[in-house]
Parts: structure tokens; sequence; C-alpha cells
């Protein structure tokens, strides 16, 4: 088993929280929390995993019955041993889809004798939270959210390997994908080839698929579905998949034949704002300070500004703090991942460039993309 998560900030922030303990029910958090990944974690919201970490103690995992059992050898003639388990040794099961999870979460909270308890306002299911408040005498809850976004800011060595390997990997068949491409394929078909490509070479899920080419590429999201692609097409790609619950989001711009001085020259000028923007995510420069760098290397190339984000957190998370856009205010921190994108959009065709970077002490190191100018991909025959 890897525990990727920095166990040991995660007891120190939580005591110095105020909270007496948090209860997580948000896949992305009690992944962090309790070393454990898993589909089910999506898949399943019915039969929620919860962790309850104490400010003061040891954290409880609790599971459905058939996970528990498993896991501590009750139902060791059930089902096959999993092939991970957390890090967390207090398990607790409980049984069905109903309440009996409430049932459980509140005894422990009880056993605590935790009564500021933090949540998280915007993924707590009604059903937890109001169950809580039911079951334990004098129970105040609030909202833990951005203690929990501040856990998982700063990765760890491990974190730091699991996303380059998935983000190069990525930007690897992305790239290749792309190459591929001729016209009259359709976007469905090029998808297909792409994604089976990643999961054959070592992802282990699809997070996300954006592939448009012409006016489909100057959509927000364009899923990729039955259009072809033509001669002179400008494609945007924007693609993830993961490795152990590790999220990647690289996004490269083909021409479906050879570009033209138009297309070269406006990619260009994005790809040295890109350069820019790398260069300029240093600790303790804010957010909205990037923005502006962007904006106004766009102005100084002759392109209009036409994105509204220049990068965000990445992990566990696909957008997670911090997000690289005008309102927030927080610094960047040595030790954050970010993706840094930037590209243009109009009705009729769309350009992106996005590259997974690190935050070092004294510079930003491009992982997926060292020498830091990018390709307009051709595509010929």
């Amino acid at each position: 088993m890897t525990t990727y998560a920095d166990v040991p900030r995660i007891r120190r922030l939580v005591c110095a929280s105020g909270f007496d303990a948090i209860v997580s029910t948000w896949p992305e958090n009690t992944a962090y929390l309790s070393g454990f990944y898993h589909p089910d974690l999506w898949l399943t919201w019915e039969r929620l995993h919860i962790v309850v970490w104490p400010a003061d103690g040891e954290p409880v995992y609790v599971v459905p019955a058939a996970r528990a059992d498993n896991w501590t050898g009750a139902g060791s003639d059930t089902w096959a041993p999993e092939g991970t388990v957390p890090h967390i040794t207090d398990i607790r099961g409980y049984t069905g889809e109903g309440d009996d999870m409430v049932d459980v979460t509140a005894g422990v909270l009880r056993e605590l004798g935790a009564r500021y308890v933090g949540i998280e306002a915007r993924a707590t299911p009604f059903k937890i939270s109001e169950g809580l408040r039911s079951r334990v005498t004098g129970l105040r809850l609030a909202d833990a959210w951005p203690l929990l976004n501040e856990l998982r800011k700063v990765k760890t060595p491990a974190e730091l390997d699991v996303l380059t390997r998935v983000n190069q990997l990525t930007a690897r068949h992305l790239e290749a994908g792309l190459r591929g491409i001729r016209p009259g394929d359709t976007e469905l078909a090029v998808a297909t080839g792409i994604t089976a490509a990643l999961l054959a070479d070592g992802a282990q899920e699809l997070s996300h698929s954006i592939l448009g080419g012409g006016c489909r590429g100057g959509q927000w999201h364009p899923w990729p579905g039955p259009a072809t692609f033509a001669e002179g097409m400008l494609v945007r790609a924007d693609w993830g998949v993961r490795i152990d619950g590790y999220t990647s989001d690289i996004a490269r711009t083909a021409v479906v034949g050879k570009a033209t001085r138009e297309q070269r020259t406006r990619f260009d000028r994005i790809s040295a704002v890109h350069a820019e923007i790398v260069e300029a995510a240093r600790p303790g420069v804010v957010a909205r300070e990037l923005v502006d760098t962007a904006r106004k290397g766009y102005e100084r190339l002759g392109e209009e500004f036409r994105w509204s984000i220049v990068g965000h957190g990445i992990g566990l998370v696909l957008h997670e703090e911090p997000q690289l856009t005008v309102e927030y205010e927080d610094p960047l921190s040595e030790g954050m991942t970010l993706e840094i994108e930037l590209g243009w959009v109009d009705p009729v065709q769309g350009l992106h460039i996005e590259d997974f970077v690190h935050i070092g002490p004294d510079s930003t190191v491009n992982l997926t993309n060292p020498g830091g100018r990018h390709e307009l991909i051709e595509v010929t025959a």
C-alpha cells in the first residue's frame, strides 16, 4: 500500500482547526484521509465511505459491512481480499443503504465526545448532516471545506510521483492520438483510440475526454461524438485519466493538414504567454496576478484575452485549490501542483494548451513540456 497523504500534517491541521472532529463523505477527501481509493467511492453514493478524524485520537473509517469484514477478516470466506486497504485501522461496518451508516457514524462521535464537528458544506448529504444532528445531543456543524482544501494543497513526494506519471502518460498518448487523425475520422473513433492506448499503458480510469474540430472546438467542453474531421480544421483536445485516484488534465491543439499562417501565429502567441505564466508562478504570487500577466501578454502580442482561467491545482480533484482566477486571493506555495492552461476560442474554432507543473522553492517546472515551447500538431498523411 502506498500512503500518498502527509498523515502528520493532517493530524496537525485538524488539531489546530478548532473542530472536535471532522466528518468527510466526499470521495476525494475520504480517499486522501483514509489512504483508500476505489471507483466505488464515486459509483455507489448510496453506500458511503465516511471518515471521522478527531482532533485528538485515532481516525475511524465507516464503510459498508462487506468491505469492513473483508479488511478485518470477519468475512474472509465471502470475498477475496482487496488489493488495497486504508491506513486507518479502526474500521466500522454498517449494513444496507439506509440509516445504519448514520447510526454508526453518530456512535463514533458520541464515543469521541465530539460536539463541534466539521463537514463538507458543499458535498455532505443532507441525510448525514441532519441525521447526525438528530442523534448527537448538542452537536454543532460547521464547514470544514476550507480545511480539507488546505490539507490537500501541498503535495507529498509520493503524490508528485504519481501525478507526474499520469500527466506525462496522458500527454504522450494524447499527442500520438492527434497525430493519427485523418480526414473523415470521427471524434468518437479518435477518442476511443486515445483512451484505449492510455488504459493499455497503465491508466486505470478515464476522467474526462474533450475533443472537437472546427466549430465544435470553440465550444466550452465538446464531448466526442459522430462529427468528422476535415482538411484544415483546428482540433482542440483536453484529456484526463486516473492512477490510484490521482488525475491528469492535459490539453493539446492540432490541425488536420498544414497549418495556415494565422493558425500558427495565434498558437505561437498563446504558447509564448503560457511559458510566461509558468515562469511567473512562484511561491508567494497571488493567482489573480497571473491572470493579469496573461491578459497583458495576450494584448502585447495582439490577441484578445478570451480565457477565464489560467490554471488550477490538481491532485485527487481535477480542479482543486488554488484556482488561478481573478477571484482567488491566496498566494501560491512551494510544493503545489498545477495545470497551467491557456487558449483562444470563437464560434468557429478553438485552441488550447495545458501542462502539468510543480512549484519548487525558486522556480516552477513544466513536467509535461520541459522546453516550454509547444507544437501545433500538423496532421499530414
